[in-house]
């Protein structure tokens, strides 16, 4: 499936994640959707839409899904998070637990519910009680995560896991822990930091 030894897909990821999204400079120069300045700037959808990163997001992400369900965490039904930038992880896992035979189904959480009809939240499944997992492209402070995750329980789902591809270390981790939930990330600003001076 992989053009490259399973066990390198994170670290494959991480350098596909510093060449394609990762910028940083030595003034606070980028914006980010908060309104604050920052040396960094992470754009993961520039690599979360690749097609070479899909099947290394799918493989990573249902590895910790299992690995948190062997830590005695319930059986996850369905993933998602806010579209537009968990959509592709969600898809990707989706994809990925089909070939494993073990199937979880994917869904996207709008930024607000639909302005007609039955005015839903979410869109791709629906199933009141099951277990989800929201998944993120990049946490800063946490605000777009809760969001999703009052999307997904506006949909009677129940959140077991907050899964992100990068965590940007600036209070998101933090903010979610005081409601309740514990994030779990792929890889942090730090990582990635670390990866772009070695490819210097």
């Amino acid at each position: 499936m992989y053009p490259y030894a399973v066990e390198n897909t994170r670290e494959r990821l991480l350098e596909l994640l510093v060449r394609h999204s990762f910028q940083q400079n030595a003034d606070p120069v980028f914006t980010l959707a908060s309104g604050r300045k920052s040396r960094y700037y992470i754009n993961c959808k520039k690599t979360t839409f690749m097609p070479e990163a899909m099947p290394l997001l799918g493989g990573l992400f249902f590895e910790r899904i299992k690995a948190g369900e062997r830590r005695g965490n319930e059986r996850i039904d369905a993933v998602g998070g806010l579209t537009l930038g968990a959509d592709p992880i969600a898809y990707a896992i989706a994809y990925h637990s089909a070939l494993q035979g073990m199937p979880i189904q994917a869904f996207s959480v709008r930024k607000e519910p639909k302005g007609h009809g039955a005015q839903k939240w979410v869109e791709g499944f629906e199933q009141p009680g099951a277990r989800v997992a929201i998944v993120e492209d990049v946490v800063t402070t946490g605000v777009s995560t809760l969001r999703a995750i009052e999307g997904a329980l506006n949909a009677g789902f129940r959140i077991q896991a907050v899964l992100a591809l990068v965590d940007r270390q600036e209070g998101g981790l933090e903010e979610l822990r005081k409601k309740g939930y514990e994030l779990e990330s792929i890889y942090t600003t730090e990582n990635l930091m670390r990866a772009a001076g070695k490819s210097r």
